[in-house]
Order: C-alpha cells, then sequence, then structure tokens
C-alpha cells in the first residue's frame, strides 16, 4: 500500500466556559488504505472530518493518535524539520484557486517555486519544466507571466495543480477542487483529473461533498460520519446497493431532475451532534430511521467486511447484533 491509516485521531481543545475544556473530536479513529494508483473519495455532510483527515495525512496537522504509513514509512510523529522530503512526495489542491494563489506572483513563479525551493533549478532548464508542466495541464506558453486575476476560475485551477505535480508526487489530495468553479468549467476539470491520474501513475485521495463528482472519478469510496468512517467499498457497488443507513440517506438526498422527491426519498431528522459531545454508542443512532434497539445506544459498531469485502460499522450487519 502507499498510504496506510491506522485508528488515527485528532481531537482540538476548547473552551465550553470560563474554566470548563473540552474535546472536539474532529476525527475519530479513521482507518484507510490506499493502493499505487488508486483513486479514494472521502465523502460526507460538512463537518464530518473530511478535510481534517486530508491535512493529517499531508502532515499540516499533528494526530493526536494512529499512525500515518506513507510508502513503508511512518511519518505521523515526524517533526517539522524532517518533512521537507514529505512534501516532494505528497501535494495538495485546494479548493478556492482564487486564494491558493498569490495575486503579486505571475503563473511562471507559482508554478516554478517549488523546483526552484527542493530542486534548486534555475535559468533554461528552469523555464523548460515549467513550460512542460503548463502543457501538460492544457495551458499554453502564452500564459507564463500573467497573474490570477487574468485568469479564469478553471485557468487558475490548472495552474495549482501545475504546481502541485512539479514535483512528481505519488500522492495528490484533492479537497473540494471544482467546488469552487462553475458548472461547466468542473466537468473539464474533473475528465483533466482522470486523465492526468493515468498519465502520471497518481493516487488521489479525493475530498467531496459532491457524490456525482467521487462516483465519476473515483474507484473506492469511504463514507465518513462524525469523525468515523461508517462505509467503504467499491464506488459502483456502494452507489447502487448502499447498506449503512447514513449512505442510504446521503444517495437518497442527491437532487433528481424533477420537481418532486420521490416517494421512498430518506430524510434525516435532527442536527449532526457536535463533536464536542459525541453520543455514545454509534454516533448515527441519533438520527437513524433503523436503529435496532439499546444495542445501538451504548455499543460503538466495528468497521467490519462483509463476505464481498465492504466494510460497514453498523449492527444491522455485524454477527451477534444483527436482528433475526
Amino acid at each position: 500500500m502507499l498510504l496506510e491509516v491506522q485508528d488515527l485521531k485528532k481531537h482540538f481543545t476548547v473552551k465550553r466556559g470560563l474554566f470548563d475544556r473540552g474535546h472536539l473530536r474532529a476525527v475519530d479513529g479513521v482507518d484507510l488504505a490506499l493502493a499505487p494508483g488508486e483513486a479514494c473519495g472521502l465523502v460526507g455532510e460538512s463537518g464530518s472530518g473530511k478535510s481534517t483527515v486530508a491535512r493529517l495525512v499531508l502532515r499540516l496537522l499533528t494526530p493526536t493518535a494512529g499512525r500515518i504509513l506513507f510508502d513503508g514509512d511512518d511519518i505521523g510523529g515526524l517533526e517539522e524539520r524532517d518533512l521537507a522530503g514529505l512534501r516532494e512526495r505528497m501535494q495538495m489542491v485546494f479548493q478556492d484557486p482564487h486564494s491558493a494563489l498569490n495575486p503579486r506572483m505571475t503563473v511562471f513563479r507559482s508554478i516554478a517555486e517549488p523546483l526552484v525551493i527542493h530542486r534548486r533549478l534555475g535559468g533554461l532548464e528552469l523555464r523548460r519544466q515549467v513550460e512542460e508542466l503548463l502543457e501538460i495541464v492544457g495551458l499554453s506558453r502564452q500564459f507564463m507571466y500573467r497573474f490570477p486575476h487574468e485568469l479564469s476560475g478553471g485557468q487558475k485551477q490548472r495552474v495549482c495543480i501545475a504546481r502541485a505535480v512539479a514535483l512528481r508526487p505519488k500522492l495528490l489530495v484533492l479537497d473540494e477542487p471544482t467546488s469552487a468553479l462553475d458548472v461547466s468549467v468542473q466537468a473539464q476539470i474533473l475528465e483533466f483529473l482522470t486523465d492526468l491520474r493515468e498519465r502520471l501513475g497518481l493516487t488521489y485521495l479525493f475530498i467531496s461533498h459532491n457524490l456525482a463528482v467521487i462516483r465519476y472519478v473515483c474507484d473506492r469510496v469511504a463514507v465518513m460520519y462524525l469523525g468515523r468512517i461508517v462505509e467503504e467499498g467499491d464506488t459502483a457497488t456502494v452507489f447502487e446497493q448502499p447498506k449503512h443507513p447514513y449512505t442510504q440517506a446521503l444517495l437518497s438526498s442527491v437532487p433528481l431532475p424533477q420537481a418532486e422527491q420521490p416517494d421512498d426519498a430518506i430524510i434525516l431528522e435532527g442536527d449532526i451532534p457536535s463533536p464536542i459531545d459525541v453520543p455514545p454508542g454509534c454516533p448515527f443512532h441519533t438520527r437513524c430511521p433503523q436503529k435496532i434497539g439499546p444495542i445501538c445506544e451504548t455499543a460503538r459498531p466495528t468497521l467490519a467486511p462483509d463476505a464481498t469485502g465492504r466494510k460497514i460499522a453498523c449492527h444491522l450487519y455485524q454477527e451477534g447484533t444483527r436482528p433475526r
């Protein structure tokens, strides 16, 4: 495996009163693995912990507990001074290309920066590699000396992607890379990302709340709820036959091109609980339409594989707790 995450946790200390402090459990025990060349999607509601997982994997945040294995190396406990080499092997494309680019830097300088810092390139060789990267992302050399305000949203995101792949990383983490773009541009970027992955042999960790995007780009999908993965498996299988009640509700909420929702649409009641005060047992039991009794309120289900290899964290599918 290229990336293995084992029981990963990230808790933030927050004030709940003058003298009272609590812990916000942004990520609360995540297990995930990515094979080389694979594209895995992380989906879930806002606040489910998707982006925090991405930042932990890239070591932009230090985990509270758990292990992060990248290419066989445990990177979870690395000090800041030891992370420079890691940055060459994993990169991130952020949600908003407008704020990801320095408005005072030309396209050339933005793309060249990692090559100058990590490879000490300059002169004609630096220019040649920047031109090559622009060609890879579908931009001509005439864009080299333009500033961000002279580019469209889609062109800015292509520049961000060119900068991210400049050092030929093995892992690319994409955090909602199309959500800030026009719908017509989103399709172009997604098509480009799919082609880029094949051309450069990249591995994707794709963060999104847009289920249609995940279905188009990713081989596998992991569904997150309140800092935990509740279902994981092959994208086509999970989308066509969702098993966890939360996954079923998510897919049921996808808008359809008709005036009214279908009669079997699942409408969840209540709000997602606070990650500062996580319910005992299954974290979804407070909203679950298929709750089967006290077991859901007291025992936390484990993320266990079924006969097909799909993983589900639900008492409905676990030996000893499923109803007869």
